[in-house]
């Protein structure tokens, strides 16, 4: 008896202290500051488990003198030593402050941040909520947006026809990407008016400003369509969502790529069908879809009527097999490149045949030796070459992980116009970011790259203009003039005056997503800006690199696998120039290369039939010209040879399968 007498008054000891205890475990504050008195800018407290702290993430230039404040969770709420009732005007939640919140018996730990110099952006979605969206990529939802600038609202509860969300990878993160969608062309912060916007949340890159170095250099190149963007910070249902960029989305129209709308005109073809809904057919047996690593496959929507004119506009995406096949209509090049058709991205049988055949007559001229295809036609015929030439340098000075295979974009206009690459996207793999990618170290500047990469068996189609003596000449050319009018010290002024302008942001971003593991503000902008710098350092030293690559005496050795196949491969060399004497590298070292069958590897020679010179690997190779290439030369196995192969595939098998209980 005496023991649950105990009990019983340890309980009623126990129980009000524990309400006296800070709530930071319960995580239940629910506050909400309105800004600008307008409903549409309240935000909402954000709760940080790691320091078990409230944060409050203002806006630049908002006026914290005077805010409405609301709550639930009882009558009054005390901040430091004001008492707050619900609906209240106050002041005391001053910028860099940490305040103890009082509400009941429980006790808060606030912290009051404030970002500087860019805008703020506030969406509403309909629900309230994020969960819909985020349990699908495509799921969509109406919203409202306002938007604030120097303090002032420029856009008030503008209506979105719905916010969903985006990307491949970048989707997967925690800090998610996001399209919206106005019902009407609308001016955004100060952009040009359109209806469809990106929300780019570049969580994987913690320097923030990959992409923003990809937009600058490319309206720097002369690279047509370039996005406009602007840095600001995002809250959604009055959640801080940190520093996101919103910028133009890749599409056809009078303020993006202004050319014909195959799209529209096909919909004034077939006033009466919903296209969209229309079933999809391929050239799989039975008018099947295949899949995106069948070379020479097509797939396209039964639409009935075709437009007058289907020379364009077209919109293409060179991308990855697994993402072509999820997209309704494309094309695979007759050498093996999915390209995903974005606009009209309901096509017609037609009109799939007629810009798959124009692009496979290019590409075949582009991958020949001489240049023209079958036909007695030139890749200019098709291509636009200053625009291949200016992607190409921008390219290669990013180090672009996606160079030539993914967010790789090129459109056609209509008539005989050619087809010209442009715009760039997504660079947020570039610019030194990826450390190492099959044995290859990313951040390094002095390695040639796109002109090196291949994958599923063929080079990029970057790789493919390199060969081209015409392709290089006026590479170097385009390269030194840029170098001679100051191209790159304008654009890294223009970057050092963003990463001035959103360094406060960029802090706040850090805290909220925890990039640098820590929530001491001043350390996370430190941590920042030594990411950002690694960066323009980056930038920098690929710059002097390619200086010297695209100089006078500019060199680079080529390995061409003359027949093996890897999946993925980039066999880089060294940036060199004519006179420096190289070591002749193995067959493998970077992914697996499958080699003919039956055959072994053979060493290197200077002519793919094995005429000229031969290497081997560990030889030394003096480059006499600006570009060299040694073909991978293979022979028959011998009986040795094969019966060791077979006790190595047998081993490699029980491997995998051994491998595999296990998973």
């Amino acid at each position: 008896m005496k023991k649950i007498l105990s009990v019983l008054l340890a309980i009623l000891v126990l129980v009000p202290l524990a309400a006296l205890l800070p709530a930071e475990a319960a995580s239940t504050l629910d506050l909400r500051v309105t800004l600008f008195e307008n409903d549409n800018t309240a935000i909402r407290t954000w709760y940080n488990k790691k320091n078990l702290t409230y944060y409050l993430f203002f806006p630049a230039n908002c006026d914290l003198s005077a805010v409405k404040v609301n709550f639930t969770g009882g009558d009054t709420l005390k901040v430091g030593d004001v008492t707050l009732h619900d609906g209240d005007v106050t002041d005391v939640f001053a910028p860099g402050a940490t305040l103890l919140v009082k509400q009941g018996m429980r006790n808060y730990t606030l912290k009051c941040l404030q970002s500087e110099n860019i805008p703020a952006v506030y969406i509403q979605t309909e629900s309230g909520s994020l969960d819909y969206i985020h349990a699908n990529k495509e799921n969509k939802e109406k919203a409202v947006i306002t938007t604030v600038e120097d303090g002032e609202i420029v856009l008030d509860g503008a209506a979105l026809k719905q916010i969903k969300g985006r990307g491949n990878a970048t989707w997967n993160h925690p800090k998610k990407p996001y399209n919206i969608k106005f019902d009407k062309k609308t001016k955004l912060l100060g952009m040009a008016k359109a209806k469809k916007w990106t929300l780019i949340a570049n969580h994987g890159d913690p320097s923030l400003i990959h992409n923003d170095y990809g937009w600058l250099f490319a309206d720097a190149f002369g690279l047509p369509h370039t996005s406009a963007f602007r840095h600001v910070d995002l809250y959604i249902n009055g959640n801080y969502m940190g520093n996101y960029v919103i910028c133009e989305s890749v599409e056809i129209g009078s303020s993006r790529i202004d050319i014909n709308d195959l799209e529209d005109a096909n919909e004034d073809a077939n006033p009466d069908v919903d296209i969209e809904s229309l079933p999809l057919q391929g050239t799989g047996a039975n008018g099947a879809v295949q899949a995106g690593n069948v070379a020479g496959s097509r797939k396209w929507a039964q639409i009935p009527t075709d437009p007058d004119d289907i020379t364009g506009g077209y919109l293409l995406e060179y991308e990855y097999g697994g993402r072509y096949n999820e997209e309704p209509c494309g094309f695979v090049t007759d050498n093996g490149q999915p390209v995903v058709i974005k606009s009209p991205e309901y096509a017609s049988k037609a009109e799939v045949n007629y810009i798959a055949d124009f692009v496979n007559a290019g590409t075949e001229a582009l991958y020949s030796e001489t240049g023209y295809n079958a036909e007695g036609k030139h890749y200019s015929d098709y291509f636009d070459v200053a625009s291949l030439v200016n992607m190409y340098l921008l390219q290669e000075l990013s180090m672009n992980f996606d160079s030539g295979f993914s967010s790789f974009f090129a459109y056609k206009p209509e008539g005989e116009s050619k087809l010209v690459f442009a715009p760039v996207w997504d660079m947020d793999n570039a610019f030194g970011i990826r450390h190492q990618h099959l044995g290859v170290k990313l951040s390094s500047t002095d390695y040639w790259w796109a002109n090196q990469m291949g994958k599923e068996g063929i080079p990029s189609v970057l790789s493919a203009a390199f060969a081209q003596p015409e392709i290089r000449t006026a590479a170097k050319a385009r390269w030194t003039a840029m170098r001679d009018a100051g191209v790159f010290e304008a654009v890294n002024a223009d970057m050092a005056a963003l990463i001035d302008a959103i360094g406060t942001s960029a802090a706040l971003n850090g805290v909220r997503w925890d990039h640098f593991g820590t929530t001491n503000v001043d350390a996370t902008k430190a941590a920042w800006q030594d990411v950002a710098a690694q960066s323009t350092e980056f930038v920098a030293g690929r710059t002097a690199a390619l200086h010297t690559g695209f100089g006078e005496t500019g060199a680079c050795l080529h390995y061409d696998l003359n027949g093996a196949f890897s999946d993925e491969w980039a066999l880089v060399t060294p940036i060199s120039q004519v006179g420096d004497t190289l070591a002749v590298r193995k067959i493998t070292g970077n992914g697996d290369i499958t080699l003919p069958q039956g055959r072994v590897f053979d060493g290197w020679n200077t002519k793919a039939d094995g005429s000229g010179k031969t290497y081997h690997p560990g030889d030394r190779i003096t480059l006499t010209e600006e570009y060299t290439v040694l073909y991978a030369q293979f022979r028959e196995k011998n009986t040795v040879e094969t019966f060791w192969q077979k006790i190595k595939d047998f081993f490699v098998k029980m491997w995998k399968a051994f491998i595999s209980v296990f998973k």
